[in-house]
């Protein structure tokens, strides 16, 4: 016997009461942490410019601006403990912040690309982590603090509805309860293993960046003013220089500590860090170019540098989500970087892609660099090879490829010479084919259109 919904017998329905949630209660303390750390890195530094002659005088103003500092980062952390609040569901994600302007954020589980956890040094200390929802947009969404078990089990639940809601058919989203169509994995379906890629060791992560042209460069500068200083009769200036050069070596050595790459289902996880760490998810189908570095020195040590363009990076304002988290290999050798490339794209083959030199009459241009400026497409790709103090490997996707233009300066067209260059998302990834003949540069630049909207209509 069905009951009908007016009928008194009929259970009633419930909705489920949805579980509000704020941060830590430690967030000002960690906010207050911040703000004292960067008050010591800026002592140091003027330490270094300044020297210890005019620290006596600063001495009371420079604590009173510090303790001040301190104080207002810790009561801004306290309100905004008290006045942020997330629900989180299978239904939605929303974060409600009311401190001075009123704002609630929505995060449509279908425009999750990534999440993924930073723990500056005081937060790590503190057992705290940040959580940034990259929905695509510019910034994307920013939740800090939450405690690292919970930022961990927020981030596993982002995940999954992420999958599941890609994984149901386009209309109507499914209401809490409802039943979801055949195939749709459940929420609790156990997650695939995670499997290590690849590792960087702390011997090849020194070694790269002690044999490196930015650390003899930084090497040279530092001892031309130390030996101006004694040849000057100074004593304490060349501590700048000094502490400059030791900042350089250990934000490059501290970002990548610990470098690890390993793969759950169909996202790269990538985690780093010394001090202040981060876990940074990567869909490679959201990658739109990688290029392949190797400086003058590191060609001593066969070791190479693996960056990458990903959609979304080049917009986000945060650190953790841009430029610094571009490198997907600190430093390895070619073996490890066919390892990542494997890793973003199973498909990619190298060495079916047949290098294409330069004319002779490019000589003129690149005489010292001739060799090295090669160019190929092949049946998924299009690759450059140039540089001389830097050699640089340049990989895009023909359907990653978003425009198309060919330049032609004075001297290039009086050797019937041209380059096109390959446009993608913004970022540190750039593709140009250098020194064409003209009359081939005008076939690729057409070819390489017709071949960027077979690809995209093929993955549509």
């Amino acid at each position: 016997m069905s009951l009908s919904p007016a009928d008194p017998s009929a259970p009633a329905v419930v909705p489920a009461r949805q579980v509000v949630e704020h941060p830590s209660p430690l967030t000002g303390v960690a906010h207050g942490g911040i703000a004292l750390a960067a008050v010591v890195v800026f002592f140091v530094q003027e330490l270094g410019d300044g020297g210890l002659k005019d620290l006596s005088g600063q001495a009371v103003v420079f604590g009173i601006l510090a303790a001040a500092a301190v104080l207002l980062a810790g009561i801004y952390g306290l309100f905004a403990w008290r006045t942020t609040a997330f629900i989180v569901d299978d239904a939605e994600f929303r974060v409600e912040r009311s401190f001075i302007w009123r704002s609630s954020s929505k995060v449509d589980y279908t425009k999750v690309q990534a999440v993924e956890i930073a723990q500056p040094l005081v937060a790590r200390l503190l057992g705290l982590a940040k959580v940034h929802i990259d929905v695509g947009g510019a910034g994307g969404l920013n939740l800090a603090f939450l405690t690292r078990t919970r930022a961990e089990a927020l981030r596993e639940h982002l995940l999954a509805r992420m999958a599941r809601a890609r994984a149901l058919p386009p209309g109507p989203a499914t209401a809490p309860g409802d039943t979801a169509p055949a195939g749709t994995p459940p929420l609790d379906q156990a997650e695939p293993p995670e499997v290590l890629v690849h590792a960087v060791t702390p011997a090849t992560l020194l070694l790269g960046t002690a044999v490196s042209s930015p650390a003899a460069a930084a090497l040279l500068v530092a001892g031309a003013l130390l030996a101006a200083s004694i040849w000057g009769g100074g004593s304490i200036t060349s501590l700048g220089a000094l502490l400059a050069f030791g900042g350089w070596a250990w934000s490059n050595v501290g970002r990548n500590w610990g470098f690890r790459m390993t793969r759950r289902g169909d996202t790269l996880r990538i985690s780093r860090g010394f001090g202040s760490t981060t876990a940074q998810g990567l869909r490679p189908d959201r990658i739109q170019g990688v290029a392949v570095q190797q400086d003058l020195l590191q060609r001593i040590t066969g070791l190479y540098r693996v960056t990458v363009t990903v959609l979304g990076f080049a917009e986000s304002g945060d650190e953790s989500n841009g430029a610094a988290n571009s490198v997907v290999l600190p430093f390895g050798t070619w073996a490890d970087v066919l390892t990542v490339l494997r890793a973003i794209w199973p498909e990619l083959d190298l060495t079916r892609v047949q290098p294409v030199p330069q004319p002779d009459r490019a000589r003129w241009l690149t005489p010292l660099a001739f060799e090295q400026h090669t160019w190929g497409v092949g049946d998924d790709v299009v690759v450059a090879h140039h540089g001389l103090i830097e050699h640089r490997l340049t990989i895009v996707p023909h359907r990653r490829m978003q425009s198309l233009s060919v330049h032609q300066g004075p001297l290039q067209r009086r050797l019937r010479l041209a380059t096109v260059a390959v446009h993608t998302t913004d970022g540190p990834v750039s593709l140009r084919l250098y020194h064409l003949d003209a009359g081939i540069a005008r076939r690729v630049f057409e070819d390489q259109l017709e071949r960027g909207r077979a690809a995209r209509a093929a993955v549509a």
